[in-house]
């Protein structure tokens, strides 16, 4: 039985094998249709851009820097989230994952200049997925991007939503000895201090345009604040209050700030050789490396360890959580201290480098391209915690919370928060190295020959082999570290970072606690004269070796082109790790047959309909492969990963029209609809599980749900021709997810509805732009608990002087309008979190020879 992808190429075969013309518009190849931009500026960009989407067979959106050092955002991540299509997460005041048409991030693919790029989470709260961390990429260096939403058979697999292939430039494409430099400061509002940026550039060729050399360097440093109020896990059952009543309320709540010194850096060398008329020799290497030392400070208010509530103030809500009441401090003979400060230190620092040595050969009848390349990723992120608290005084640890908005907390006795000398250790320091290795080998070679046969100008095939490690281990060296904390007597004054005011200026509320103490970085060193012996709590080890072939024919008629193709892809995984303290370890091998179309019609020469269709698969995350498990056999229970696990596939269809009423104008329209298969469940089932018990129930991840997402994109660009222009998209997206139990759910982290809105200026002395993103709510899983997203709005603004034709002056605004996430717990009705991350402005200037 055919599929359904199956059955559009038969008929798309059937149709082009009889010659089938949609319209006599066919004046030129596609090759010669595609026009070199001349404009510059931000006009130049955004034609560009509609240039490399008009005339691909894919359904593309690209970006592009049209000159060095112009690439349209501060972060690649803030240019994604204008495509059509793509939403983003931010979680440290920049974007760090994208989303793309209702799919997540780890669903997205990130290529650079056409290659896999290794990838590892920053510090432990980060899942091992394979989610491309956008806060390592510097936008300096990028020349521009393209985004894949169809499926092409020589694109590498890998993506539900789309693959997304960032480019770099090359020394036989810029002129020689052109070198560029830019200086800049960054502010930072919350912070409230600026730090130093810095970028430089140079590229040489010889007279011949046979050899040349580029050499990029750029460093960024950013202060980086996020205040939040949040509370913690789903209400449950506390003490009895006064009058007896057992109240539901949040387990924990707290106002946190995180405090980061960031820095990223980003280099290139690329050498380019043009050995013969046919045969051209490219190495390519780029590394990038974040390092961002933060302290995570949080006045943690843990209502369970009170003995009861006040019940004259209690509040309940109509879902009967308790969202209001004042405590009653415990004291007595056993005090317990229900008011902690808790710190955080981490010390992260990731690496990715990429080297890519390319051959090309070409003739008049066929070329041959040839890759071996090497990607790496690692992460070594020191992190300590320490608890503080009085229990001598436990008296004054007494609060009043409220749930049903941004949270208030009010204390009993407000300075005990600010009180270092209050502070004494009191629960745990923890000393430990969060350790992360991902390693991508792979060897490709990819053969074009032209044609002359009917409608087909050409066949491209290739094969490609990918070997990949992921592996992840904690290292504790934390065994008697608070033992001997406390027999010192450790304090919060004897690593007094001062104290905090004025947080969450934004969504806070009269009753907020915004002021509190505050460590200094110094307890590192107290961490280490007093460590303990290595102790290995978790390391895993996922080995994926990758063989994929493909052919694509590319045909052209009277009136339409386009490509078919089909990728065979087979993957072998060699999962290892520890369950109850034995070595474990669990395989699997599978075979995935992508078919793939693309059609473009020209119904006149400025409207075009494309269709596509084709199958792509996902595999799965390394936190769902991984053999390491959580075994309590005294309740007949485990937590294990399952590397015996096929990956999410989907079969997905496009169909869109464009008009291009004129070189730098669009309007156009795609709908887009994806049924996905084999999606993947975290369940619990009965199993025979040594360790446990033949009856032990195990929650693993399984392949147990089917998904749906369909919708439509709207685009519209248009350059006034006076020095104005406005760019404008709308995605609507509609998703539902079939779980184990047969109901259905919304995707995760996918919005309804969103939308970006931007309008500039230029001359040839200014350039301007201003830009609106938002998206409505989404929802995702918080503490165990679903929870909505309320929607978010973002307002950024740019502008440069051209001093000169070749000195610039610019100035930009992110988030100028300090938007704030704001997340709900619909099923309890109150609130989980509130994050505030400020706005940040940029001062800079370039110069380019």
């Amino acid at each position: 039985m055919k599929t359904p992808v199956a059955s559009y190429l038969a008929l798309a075969i059937t149709a082009a094998l009889s010659g089938y013309s949609v319209n006599a518009y066919a004046e030129q190849s596609t090759s010669e249709k595609v026009e070199v931009i001349e404009v510059k500026g931000i006009r130049g960009s955004l034609s560009q851009a509609l240039n490399n989407k008009r005339f691909t067979d894919a359904v593309i959106d690209s970006i592009s820097a049209e000159d060095i050092g112009k690439f349209p955002d501060k972060n690649i991540g803030d240019a994604l989230q204008r495509i059509p299509g793509v939403t983003v997460s931010r979680d440290f005041s920049e974007v760090d994952g994208v989303t793309v048409r209702g799919t997540a991030p780890q669903h997205s693919m990130v290529l650079l200049n056409g290659q896999n790029v290794a990838s590892v989470g920053w510090f432990d709260l980060a899942p091992f997925n394979r989610s491309f961390n956008f806060e390592l990429l510097s936008a300096e260096q990028i020349g521009g991007l393209d985004v894949y939403k169809s499926v092409e058979a020589d694109i590498n697999e890998g993506a539900l939503g789309g693959t997304i292939n960032l480019k770099t430039r090359r020394p036989l494409s810029v002129e020689s000895n052109t070198f560029f430099a830019s200086t800049e400061g960054a502010y930072s509002k919350s912070a409230g201090d600026w730090t130093a940026n810095g970028s430089g550039l140079y590229s040489w060729k010889n007279d011949n345009e046979s050899l040349g050399f580029l050499v990029a360097h750029s460093v960024e440093n950013q202060s980086v604040y996020r205040e939040t109020l949040r509370s913690f896990g789903e209400p449950l059952a506390k003490p009895a209050d006064s009058l007896g009543n057992i109240p539901v309320a949040p387990g924990a709540m707290a106002s946190i700030l995180f405090d980061e010194e960031r820095k990223r850096e980003s280099s290139q060398v690329t050498l380019q050789y043009q050995a013969t008329e046919q045969l051209q020799l490219i190495a390519d290497y780029n590394k990038f490396t974040l390092e961002n030392d933060h302290v995570n400070t949080a006045m943690f208010a843990i209502p369970a360890l009170f003995s009861q509530y006040d019940g004259t103030t209690a509040v309940v809500n109509d879902k009967g959580v308790t969202t209001r009441v004042t405590t009653v401090p415990f004291g007595g003979a056993q005090p317990l201290v229900p008011l902690f400060n808790n710190a955080v230190l981490r010390k992260p620092k990731m690496e990715m480098d990429v080297l890519n040595l390319t051959a090309e050969y070409q003739t008049d009848s066929w070329s041959l391209n040839a890759v071996i390349g090497q990607s790496t990723a690692k992460s070594r992120g020191l992190q300590s915690s320490t608890w503080w608290g009085n229990i001598a005084e436990s008296e004054k640890t007494g609060f009043t919370f409220d749930t049903s908005g941004p949270l208030e907390l009010e204390l009993t006795h407000p300075d005990y928060a600010l009180d270092h000398e209050q502070m004494m250790i009191h629960s745990e320091f923890s000393y430990l190295n969060n350790i992360r290795d991902n390693e991508i080998n792979y060897y490709q070679i990819d053969v074009v020959h032209e044609l002359d046969f009917g409608i087909f100008t050409s066949i491209k095939s290739g094969i490609k082999y990918q070997d990949q490690e992921f592996s992840a281990r904690i290292d504790r060296y934390d065994d008697g570290i608070l033992a001997s904390a406390m027999n010192d007597g450790l304090t919060l004054a004897d690593y007094n970072g001062g104290t905090v005011s004025g947080l969450h200026s934004k969504e806070g509320r009269d009753g907020t606690l915004s002021s509190f103490a505050v460590i200094n970085r110094d307890i590192w060193q107290y961490a280490k004269d007093n460590q303990g012996a290595l102790r290995v709590t978790e390391a895993f080890l996922i080995d994926e070796s990758i063989t994929s072939a493909y052919a694509k024919a590319n045909f052209s008629g009277d009136g339409f082109r386009g490509n078919i193709g089909v990728r065979i892809v087979e993957t072998d995984v060699n999962s290892t790790g520890e369950i109850d303290g034995k070595p474990s370890t669990g395989k699997k091998s599978y075979t995935n047959i992508l078919p793939s179309i693309n059609v473009v019609a020209d119904v006149t020469e400025d409207l075009l309909v494309r269709f596509a269709a084709g199958s792509s698969v996902a595999r799965p995350d390394y936190d769902q492969m991984k053999m390491s498990a959580s075994l309590v056999p005294t309740m007949g229970t485990a937590t294990i990963g399952n590397p015996d696990i096929e990956p999410y596939k989907s079969d997905q269809y496009d169909l869109g029209i464009e008009w291009y009423f004129d070189p730098s104008s669009l309007l156009g329209a795609t709908l887009f609809k994806k049924n996905i298969s084999d999606y993947i469940y975290t369940t619990a089932a009965q199993e025979s599980l040594a360790g446990c018990s033949e009856t032990c129930l195990v929650t693993r991840s399984r392949n147990v749900g089917t998904a749906d997402v369909s919708g439509v994109e709207f685009q519209y660009q248009q350059d006034f021709g006076n020095g104005f222009g406005v760019q404008f998209n709308y995605t609507y997206t509609d998703s539902s997810l079939i779980n184990p139990a047969g109901q259905k759910e919304r995707l995760d982290r996918v919005s309804q509805n969103s939308f970006n809105l931007s309008g500039y200026y230029e001359n040839e002395d200014v350039s301007a732009r201003i830009a609106y993103n938002a998206r409505d709510e989404w929802q995702s899983f918080e503490s165990s608990a679903l929870a909505t997203n309320k929607p978010y709005y973002q307002l950024d603004a740019s502008f440069v002087w051209h001093v000169t034709d070749n000195v610039d002056i610019s100035i930009e605004g992110v988030n100028i309008l300090n938007e704030a996430r704001v997340t709900t717990l619909p099923e309890y009705n109150v609130y989980h979190s509130v994050d505030e991350y400020g706005a940040r402005y940029f001062v800079g200037a370039s110069v380019k020879f």
